[in-house]
């Protein structure tokens, strides 16, 4: 990387971007990390994230010049680190058409399905297009991707759930790294078979003293309060989803709002039967209905895409019974939907006033 950029996150870091609080808005893949959400978080001095995942390269690129052509600041892509797979057809577990039939949905009981996240495509979109920061998800990247992005002066973030992955993503030689405890919301980004349900204040220390990059905390940090106790046990920033969802700016339909509005830490379930990975979220009606049924679950994204009419369908309805309601298990800390800049204004006025008030009695 060129010695004349900051490192990551130092001070230096922020002042040339002009970032006043260490806040990363999380990348919510399906439709919520959209520009409109994206562009107000860099208008009020923290850093966005678009949200690669299930996008072509071409819909990226659109998503990339409407965020650059809306706010002048820092803002970063994530990108899915997963396998390819050529187009196989796949039977539709029973439950599933049960559901849609239901719903109305018209039933397919067999679909033909293909996994190509098209990295390199949007690697060179990422480019072509002067975006300076990338995250991964779900595993590491290729080394190619990570020469590329270096050459080209591009901040690289991983992403762990155990320290053994923290430890492979310094060993790639990334610039920081997202650790994500186990109150995370949605999908977390474990890609080694080993625990990855541990919390979050255990796991910082655990990589604070085994890994040298910045340590960007997630999972349940919704207030002043979360950031404070994140950057007391290693963080160096914090990455927040949930709070990010539940602003006006977020692209999320009311009756997905509303659900979580009103739902609290116990009501939070991890479940892979929705979309074949263990992902957080509210059980709904349609968690219920596919545990209780015990079909078989497909890897992921494979489940994912079969469960994909039936949240369509849901979210043009506007009904939350069969949306994945994912989010954090800080969820009932959130009281109302706000603005992007209330929300910050808010997190920025908690997180002084913890820092001044913070004592050892």
């Amino acid at each position: 990387m060129n010695s004349a950029m900051p490192k990551f996150l130092s001070h230096d870091f922020y002042a040339q971007h002009n970032i006043k609080i260490p806040v990363i808005q999380g990348p919510m893949a399906g439709g919520f990390s959209l520009p409109p959400l994206v562009s107000a978080v860099i208008k009020n001095n923290c850093i966005g994230f678009l949200a690669a995942g299930y996008l072509s390269a071409q819909v990226l690129e659109k998503q990339i010049v409407e965020v650059k052509n809306a706010a002048n600041g820092l803002f970063g892509v994530n990108l899915f680190m997963v396998d390819k797979k050529k187009a196989v057809i796949y039977n539709k577990p029973e439950i599933l058409a049960k559901i849609e039939k239901k719903l109305k949905i018209p039933i397919q009981k067999k679909i033909n399905f293909a996994v190509n996240e098209d990295n390199d495509a949007k690697i060179d979109i990422i480019l072509k297009q002067g975006v300076k920061l990338v995250s991964f998800t779900f595993g590491l990247p290729k080394k190619k991707w990570v020469e590329k992005l270096r050459d080209n002066n591009v901040y690289l973030v991983g992403s762990c759930t155990n320290i053994e992955e923290a430890k492979a993503v310094e060993k790639m030689g990334l610039d920081a790294i997202v650790v994500q405890g186990i109150e995370t919301g949605g999908h977390r980004s474990s890609f080694l078979k080993l625990n990855d349900e541990i919390g979050l204040f255990s796991l910082l220390q655990e990589v604070s003293e085994n890994i040298k990059i910045p340590i960007i905390a997630a999972g349940g940090i919704v207030t002043g309060k979360g950031i404070l106790a994140s950057r007391i046990l290693g963080a160096t920033a914090v990455q927040i989803g949930t709070g990010f969802l539940l602003t006006r700016e977020c692209s999320a339909v009311s009756a997905y709002k509303k659900a979580l509005l009103n739902s609290y830490a116990h009501e939070t379930i991890v479940t892979d039967k929705i979309s074949g990975k263990k992902a957080r979220g509210i059980c709904n009606r349609f968690i219920i209905e596919l545990n209780a049924a015990q079909n078989k679950t497909h890897p992921f994204p494979i489940q994912n895409q079969m469960t994909k009419e039936i949240r369509s369908h849901s979210q043009k309805k506007n009904k939350s019974d069969y949306l994945s309601l994912w989010c954090g298990q800080s969820i009932h800390l959130i009281k109302k939907e706000l603005t992007v800049e209330e929300f910050i204004n808010n997190l920025k006025v908690e997180y002084l006033s913890a820092a001044n008030n913070f004592s050892i009695s």
